[in-house]
């Protein structure tokens, strides 16, 4: 891993932690190990650094995502991005407090407050639930961004508190039965 790669990778966890206001590229060349003057020959300013952990975190987390093991049931594939987003939820929260303090330089949606990527991932396991009779979905795009919150308000919850196995299998099983039998029994749903 280059030294680019390091701070990147350093930062997530550090910006997870620690949030935008908290963090400055002095405190985080001393977190990282490295000299300012070597953080600000990769980055010009926080910003900076921020907006390109932002996109290689989306990016690698799409790509982790869809290397995950086709799954027969939307079911089964729902569970599995709950699991996901939990197996992540250092990446998640960071991704969100980018989101969070530079919302103004996303583009404006009509309703939610999620960029469009960001909740993809549930809206192909709708598709794949209202195209094979499994959910009952009026709206899959507004009904995706609902369950993509509802997840992610889970981790940061319990984020930074590393959630022991047996605790993360029972809330993943907990979120995963709520929003089944939502999906599956009422057209008024969300």
């Amino acid at each position: 891993m280059n030294t680019k790669e390091s701070i990147i990778k350093k930062s997530v966890a550090i910006f997870a932690k620690e949030g935008y206001e908290e963090i400055s590229m002095r405190t985080l060349a001393k977190k990282v190990r490295i000299s300012p003057s070597v953080l600000y020959h990769h980055f010009k300013n926080k910003d900076e650094l921020l907006t390109v952990m932002f996109s290689e975190v989306s990016r690698d987390l799409g790509a982790k995502r869809a290397q995950l093991p086709k799954k027969k049931t939307a079911s089964d594939m729902l569970n599995q991005r709950i699991q996901f987003q939990f197996d992540h939820a250092q990446e998640v929260v960071a991704i969100f407090k980018f989101y969070l303090s530079h919302r103004d330089t996303f583009p404006k949606l009509p309703h939610g407050f999620l960029p469009e990527k960001a909740y993809l991932h549930i809206e192909e396991v709708l598709e794949l639930g209202v195209s094979s009779g499994e959910f009952i979905c009026q709206n899959i795009r507004e009904y995706a961004k609902v369950i993509a919150h509802a997840i992610n308000g889970f981790i940061l919850e319990y984020y930074p508190h590393t959630i022991k196995e047996s605790e993360k299998t029972k809330v993943v099983k907990s979120i995963h039965q709520f929003l089944i039998r939502a999906l599956q029994n009422s057209k008024k749903t969300l």
